[in-house]
C-alpha cells in the first residue's frame, strides 16, 4: 500500500535522513553497522564511496529542513521524498560538502507506519 506524502511525514524522512547522513560525515564504519544495521561489507563500502566523492575532511550535511523541499535549479529539490509502487518512501537526497552542493546524491528508503519510518539505505550515486 502506498504512503501518502505529507508534510510531517516528510519532515520525519528528513530527520532520519538527517541522522544517517551525521553518520556518515564521522565516516566509521561501526558506527553504521551499530546505529543502522549495516553488514560491515555495506558500511566499509559506503566509506570507500564517500572517500570518492569528498575530500576527507569535508563536512557532510543535508540542505536545511527549510529549503530542503524546496525545488531548485531544474526544479528538483535537494530532498525529493515520493512513494514507490513496492510501498515504501523513497529518498534522493544531493549531499553536501562544508554546505555547497555536490554531485553526489544519496538513495534511501523508508518503511514503517503509524509514524514510525525505518530508513533502509539503497547507494550513493551521482
Amino acid at each position: 500500500m502506498e504512503m501518502a506524502i505529507t508534510d510531517s511525514l516528510r519532515q520525519l524522512a528528513y530527520a532520519q535522513a538527517a541522522a544517517f547522513v551525521r553518520t556518515l560525515d564521522r565516516r566509521d564504519p561501526v558506527a553504521l553497522q551499530r546505529d543502522w544495521g549495516l553488514s560491515p561489507g555495506v558500511a566499509d563500502e559506503i566509506i570507500e564511496m564517500l572517500d570518492s566523492y569528498f575530500v576527507a575532511n569535508q563536512a557532510l550535511s543535508l540542505t536545511p529542513l527549510a529549503q530542503a523541499f524546496v525545488p531548485g535549479k531544474g526544479g528538483r529539490a535537494a530532498v525529493d521524498v515520493y512513494a514507490t509502487d513496492a510501498g515504501p518512501l523513497g529518498l534522493e537526497c544531493m549531499l553536501l560538502a562544508d554546505g555547497q552542493p555536490g554531485e553526489a546524491t544519496l538513495h534511501l528508503e523508508m518503511s514503517g507506519h503509524d509514524g514510525a519510518l525505518r530508513l533502509h539505505y539503497q547507494y550513493i550515486g551521482s
